[in-house]
């Protein structure tokens, strides 16, 4: 493992879309795109050379696409920039409180639901934050989102988790984050520590695609003892929208004792129409993976539904 600490490698992550494409060796992209490139080095190590359509780029390289619009795409597409402003949305799921833990990503995923918000700012008081779930005792789950969790430094990571640990009601902490996959040494012996609570913690990462799955995440993925790993995947057209791409990722986490959760129809966000697969084809995939792999290792088909306070589990019914 490299010494190097995982702020000072993501201080080296690229934000030029000009440099991206020198080091991948493909034609520059000089459209304009408002949602800005954010790619950490690791992450395009992973990428294929002189392959424009490299389903890791695709995810990442601002496209002219983005400036299309199309009908039922719009800027929030699940209604919550008033609860990301608070820094809580205590009623959007039963028995449990989404908490934005930071308003920073380790990347910019191009089909992001929440690409289009204002930069808000953190909660430095952690107390006042948390006052809304002490005087909630009926949630149980307190669920860390952002932006991505894990881009808050050890200290302040540690301080928050013990702040919760305190609420005495809150059974389970769930983290949900993406830094692990584009930023491998973001998981370290130190992390791994903070994460061995005397209540269950469920680290949920968002992988997308089998390449994405390292040698270098992988081998540090061995760090997390404790928690529970499971993950989540997006279902997007020309990256992972076949069963044979799907199989391949599903199989790589379950022998890497983790667990696919959820596959999410992607959420209709201004600037993303292009990644879209309909829910039709997306049960073909699921038909064919229930026949290829075990059943722990098929996840849930779902999408978010706005102002409903549960995920919608996608069937032919739907």
């Amino acid at each position: 493992m490299s010494d190097i600490s995982w702020q000072s490698e993501f201080r080296q992550s690229i934000t030029d879309r000009d440099e991206l494409c020198r080091i991948l060796a493909i034609p520059p992209c000089s459209t304009r795109i408002d949602y800005p490139l954010l790619v950490p080095r690791p992450f395009v190590d992973l990428m294929e050379r002189g392959n424009p359509n490299d389903p890791l780029l695709l995810q990442i390289l601002p496209r002219t696409e983005e400036n299309h619009t199309a009908a039922g795409f719009v800027k929030d597409p699940l209604g919550e920039i008033a609860d990301v402003q608070s820094g809580l949305a205590l009623n959007k799921y039963a028995g449990r409180t989404l908490l934005f833990a930071s308003q920073e990503c380790g990347v910019h995923c191009r089909f992001c639901f929440r690409r289009h918000f204002s930069k808000v700012p953190t909660h430095p008081d952690v107390e006042a934050l948390l006052a809304p779930i002490r005087l909630a005792p009926t949630i149980e789950e307190v669920i860390l989102s952002g932006g991505d969790p894990l881009m808050l430094d050890d200290e302040t990571l540690g301080n928050l988790l013990q702040s919760i640990l305190r609420i005495h009601h809150v059974q389970r902490i769930r983290i949900h984050s993406r830094l692990p996959i584009v930023l491998p040494s973001r998981l370290t012996s130190e992390l791994a520590a903070m994460l061995t609570l005397p209540i269950p913690v469920y680290l949920v990462l968002h992988v997308n695609h089998p390449n994405e799955l390292s040698e270098g995440f992988l081998e540090r993925r061995e760090l997390l003892t404790k928690p529970l790993v499971m993950a989540q995947t997006v279902l997007l057209r020309r990256i992972n929208n076949d069963v044979e791409t799907l199989s391949r990722l599903f199989r790589r986490l379950v022998d890497a004792r983790i667990l696919p959760y959820y596959l999410h129809q992607l959420d209709r966000v201004e600037g993303a129409a292009h990644f879209e697969v309909s829910s039709a084809e997306g049960l073909r995939i699921i038909a064919g993976l229930r026949e290829r792999l075990p059943g722990y290792a098929v996840p849930i088909y779902v999408r978010e539904v706005r102002g409903k306070n549960c995920k919608d589990v996608i069937t032919e019914r739907s």
